[in-house]
């Protein structure tokens, strides 16, 4: 199976810089040598990412990301949602860009789909290694 990423945003009122998200998503799968996959990432407005949150992960109130895997081999195939209208906000939150937030969230959906987790402590502070490293690693080129 060849490597496809698609991107789709359902929510107008926000941009989406389509080349930055995919060129963070190669950055993620290339560092973990994964070329057999097919990764869909739908930005969605808060209604929807809150209707999603409850639905599959049984809780209330939006979520930035969710991401959904079936990992198999050889292939990888994964869904992602961010909310964009969750990384506008957040942009106030964390005092960062708007675009920074949203490869931020592919990143840790990408990196969610190969895996790893974020529940407990050690899990958290692996994944926000590698999503810093992936980030650094974008701000260069």
């Amino acid at each position: 199976m060849p490597l496809k990423i698609r991107i789709k945003n359902l929510n107008k009122k926000r941009k989406i810089d389509r080349i930055a998200v995919k060129a963070a998503v190669l950055r993620v799968l290339s560092g973990f040598r994964k070329s057999d996959c097919v990764i869909d990432i739908t930005f969605v407005d808060t209604r929807r990412i809150k209707a999603l949150n409850k639905k599959y992960m049984k809780r209330k109130g939006p979520t930035d990301v969710l991401s959904f895997s079936l990992a198999g081999k050889p292939a990888l195939i994964g869904d992602i949602y961010i909310s964009s209208d969750e990384a506008k906000h957040n942009t106030k939150r964390f005092n960062t860009c708007f675009r920074k937030e949203i490869l931020l969230y592919a990143i840790h959906g990408v990196l969610h789909a190969l895996g790893f987790g974020d529940k407990s402590a050690g899990e958290k502070k692996k994944i926000r290694r590698l999503e810093s490293k992936f980030l650094k690693e974008i701000e260069r080129v």
